[in-house]
């Protein structure tokens, strides 16, 4: 039974489904995803809650090395449960720290929904 408001089964496909972001770590290209999973691994691990707009304002202006490394640990852990913090954190270093910000950025960025389209013309 097809609604009015239901989407049609051909825009269930690949153009609804947000980007991974990849980042060379540990010796390989690892996916980031920003997805609830990571979200709540993340408040699970620093206790702030990422949908709180001052926590999110306050990461895209720039994290503490202890949110950088439990932020990248939770975009990770959906390609491996076993993954330790401590083990990501060690794959971070002065060296990659940019290229990982900017690859959290852009996770970050990806998990936000599209801004919808103002045009009256639309």
């Amino acid at each position: 039974m097809e609604g009015k408001n239901r989407p049609h089964p051909e825009k269930l496909g690949t153009e609804m489904v947000r980007p991974e972001v990849g980042v060379e770590l540990g010796g390989k290209v690892r996916r980031l995803r920003m997805d609830l999973n990571a979200m709540c691994c993340f408040q699970e691990v620093t206790g702030k809650n990422l949908f709180d707009s001052e926590v999110a304002s306050s990461i895209s202006r720039g994290m503490t090395p202890a949110d950088l490394r439990a932020l990248l640990w939770a975009c990770l852990v959906h390609e491996d449960k076993k993954l330790t913090i401590e083990q990501v954190g060690g794959w971070i270093g002065s060296d990659n720290m940019l290229e990982v910000a900017q690859g959290l950025s852009g996770a970050f960025a990806n998990s936000m929904p599209p801004p919808e389209d103002t045009d009256p013309k639309g």
